[in-house]
């Protein structure tokens, strides 16, 4: 009987940028028909780490990172991508942003989508890599199926999948994880950390704390459109978890609520 060989999760590229502190948010203000939504807004994020956006929802937290992709006008505040502005175009080939909804092509095939999206980002095509990919999220028999066939997970992982082979050096990820099953969350734990390794920026946008917790290495906490605190992790011993410093920090008590 001849075994199987094990797929070992990796991911093969070199890194681009050598420095430490490549995104910088100052003073980010915003707000739709004169209710602000963020109010004052800053924090630096690094090569090398995965932060983590974390809080409920309404919390300001898309708002941002549409900010930082120039897909909103600022109009308080500055953010920067190393030393250019991030309305530049240059600054902009280089973030890659995985929203929350399913706006991708629908009249493209998987591979034509990422095939596409290589060419957008100027990277070339590693067919060993995107192979692998392709195994680790089971999409073998969809590739080459439109998209406008696929599920909400599947749809999700062509997305990941994309991501992972053009390896950007910031990648912000917007509740992509939660609309996909349990393997393929843990498949992108895996390389989430390997391209931390590979010295990229993460961004996760969330407000699922445990996830959090699981796979980022510092969270800024967001409430009602400010950070509430810049918290490193692993969490030290005073703390059990990222949902009791959330808790301590707005003051929930559950004695307050009643049926």
């Amino acid at each position: 009987m001849t075994r199987r060989k094990r797929n070992v999760i990796s991911i093969e590229k070199e890194n681009v940028m050598g420095d430490k502190k490549i995104l910088e948010v100052k003073d980010v203000s915003f707000g739709y028909d004169k209710v602000d939504v963020l109010k004052n807004v800053s924090f630096v994020g690094n090569l090398g780490e995965v932060l983590v956006l974390a809080g409920p929802n309404g919390s300001g937290k898309t708002t941002l990172i549409k900010l930082i992709f120039d897909l909103l006008e600022r109009k308080r505040g500055e953010i920067y991508l190393g030393s250019e502005d991030v309305r530049n175009i240059s600054a902009k080939s280089k973030i890659m942003y995985l929203q929350s909804d399913n706006m991708i092509p629908q009249f493209l095939t998987g591979d034509e989508y990422v095939k596409l999206m290589c060419k957008m980002y100027n990277t070339q095509m590693n067919e060993e890599l995107y192979g692998k990919l392709v195994k680790y999220y089971e999409m073998d028999e969809h590739i080459d199926s439109l998209i406008e066939s696929y599920s909400h997970g599947m749809v999700k992982k062509i997305q990941l999948i994309m991501a992972f082979l053009i390896q950007s050096d910031i990648t912000v990820i917007d509740e992509t994880l939660n609309g996909i099953d349990i393997k393929a969350k843990e498949i992108s734990s895996v390389l989430i950390k390997r391209m931390v390794e590979k010295n990229k920026l993460i961004i996760l946008c969330t407000h699922d704390l445990l996830l959090a917790e699981k796979i980022g290495d510092r969270v800024e906490l967001m409430h009602n459109g400010r950070i509430f605190a810049d918290v490193p992790l692993p969490l030290n011993d005073d703390d059990k978890s990222l949902v009791s410093v959330f808790k301590r920090m707005i003051g929930f008590e559950e004695s307050e609520y009643e049926l």
